[in-house]
């Protein structure tokens, strides 16, 4: 009862606000009228490794100045896919997804994500998936290296000289240029207002296509929340202990897991020491190519791996057992097969581009000496080093300000996110008067999926109002997976 008399006070307090921001704020342009799109698509099928069917859509490119200021210059494809709407009398304005990393292509992570998290939106809407330039089919930019074989000064080193193999001018491949590409999209398409979803960095490039075009936005979902002024691994070190130590909480709150691993915390903390004291060969076969791996486990290389593996709680739940296994017996199979199936499948030539320009030089040393004396230690410093030799763009005098906006929006967060948890959200619900801040009990980076939330995210789209959402509490039925005790499974 007390959830629905807060929620309903949440509702007013917001229509309240949004009357005051309204009074302040002069009646936004209208919009221009859709026109007839000017983008030849042709039929084409979307799949995913281990998907046994594909989806249907509808393909094409853009052709785009890589440098928007040479329009004569050279040209760049932005590949684009657009997962048609089942009903004969579909809405008139899509669902754009923006990928997260960045360096996720939209195209290669909508197959696994439609039937769960936007197959009820497909239903009367067209979905959007435009390859972020640097990804996908998008003039694609990967750094060849193999991670798993190199040393950590060899890894930095190979993505030191990345920029020299690029096909492309990696200043032109930034958040600002991806917006530019987004407008024209919209237009080639024939669309007047648009849905945006973003997910992790996705929702850094919604904040800023909203800031720069904020009469075609209807709706906003971000997920995995960044504001503006955030940047990569300044506090992950910070953040990810806390996620790390709710883990912990949480097994030691769980009879099975407790009783499993009594001490899970100073075991952890030991093999901080050992690693750092002894790195350990590991050699095994890649879980996903087969080939062998070989290389030093040191402390750095671990805790990366840990930090990866609480990002997604079907991951951490497995990860008192493997953490167990690598202190009694030296056993870093599990940890090393998880993280490595755990791949995110990133461009990486785009993430460079994007992180060197607009994170790296405004990592504050402040957040540098928070992070130092954690778990994972300053996460920023190699970045930092291999961005000392990249190019960078150009970034525009707001990127860091407050978007403000009364375009219906939630926001979607998990308690336990190790690199972007709730607290941004929070910052970011600020400037957003006609928000809703949903938080998943226990849940790590990315909530699209999970319990009600799909629904909560349909029938914002459908009603483009707060208020006709069902009861968002529903949110907190949401919980984590058990623990594994065993690699039989969790206990039943």
């Amino acid at each position: 009862m007390m959830d629905k008399i807060r929620h309903s006070a949440r509702r007013v307090l917001r229509l309240v606000i949004l009357g005051i921001f309204l009074i302040g704020c002069a009646a936004p342009a209208t919009p221009t009228p859709a026109v007839a799109p000017t983008l030849p698509l042709e039929d084409c099928q979307l799949t995913a490794p281990g998907m046994a069917e594909s989806i249907r859509a509808r393909c094409g490119e853009l052709s785009v100045p890589e440098d928007p200021d040479n329009p004569g210059g050279r040209q760049i494809a932005l590949h684009v896919a657009v997962a048609p709407a089942v009903s004969r009398s579909p809405q008139p304005d899509p669902l754009f997804l923006l990928a997260g990393g960045p360096g996720q292509s939209a195209i290669e992570a909508y197959p696994v994500m439609l039937t769960a998290a936007f197959g009820i939106i497909n239903q009367d809407r067209d979905v959007v998936l435009l390859d972020q330039r640097g990804t996908g089919k998008s003039n694609p930019l990967q750094c060849e290296l193999h991670e798993d074989t190199l040393s950590d000064a060899e890894v930095t080193a190979a993505l030191q000289t990345c920029p020299t193999t690029l096909d492309a001018d990696a200043r032109f491949y930034t958040t600002e240029m991806a917006v530019s590409d987004l407008e024209a999209m919209r237009i080639a398409l024939g669309y007047d207002q648009i849905n945006l979803y973003g997910a992790s960095y996705g929702t850094r490039l919604a904040q800023a296509y909203l800031r720069r075009h904020p009469d075609r936005v209807r709706t906003l979902v971000l997920d995995a929340v960044v504001s503006p002024d955030f940047t990569i691994y300044a506090s992950a070190g910070v953040d990810g202990a806390a996620a790390l130590d709710k883990m912990f909480a949480r097994c030691q709150a769980d009879s099975a897991c407790q009783s499993a691993f009594p001490d899970l915390q100073a075991e952890f903390t030991a093999l901080l020491t050992r690693l750092e004291e002894n790195p350990v060969e590991v050699s095994l076969a890649n879980p996903i190519t087969g080939e062998p791996l070989h290389f030093e486990m040191t402390r750095a290389r671990f805790t990366r791996m840990v930090f990866a593996l609480l990002y997604a709680p079907e991951v951490t739940a497995l990860l008192p057992l493997s953490l167990h296994a690598a202190y009694a017996d030296g056993n870093f199979a599990p940890l090393v097969t998880q993280a490595t199936a755990s791949d995110a499948g990133l461009y990486q030539g785009l993430l460079y581009a994007v992180v060197c320009t607009e994170d790296a030089p405004y990592v504050a040393p402040e957040e540098i000496a928070q992070s130092a004396d954690t778990y994972f230690g300053d996460m920023s410093e190699s970045l930092r080093e291999v961005c000392a030799t990249w190019p960078r763009g150009d970034v525009p005098a707001d990127h860091t300000a407050p978007v403000t906006s009364n375009v219906p929006t939630l926001l979607l967060s998990g308690e336990a996110d190790p690199i972007t948890p709730p607290r941004y959200a929070e910052q970011v619900a600020q400037t957003l008067p006609n928000s809703e801040h949903l938080i998943a009990p226990g849940m790590g980076h990315g909530n699209i999926i999970r319990g009600c939330i799909p629904h909560l995210v349909s029938d914002l789209v459908k009603h483009a109002s707060l208020d006709e959402l069902e009861d968002v509490a529903c949110v907190q039925a949401i919980a984590p997976p058990p623990f594994f005790v065993s690699f039989t499974g969790p206990t039943p």
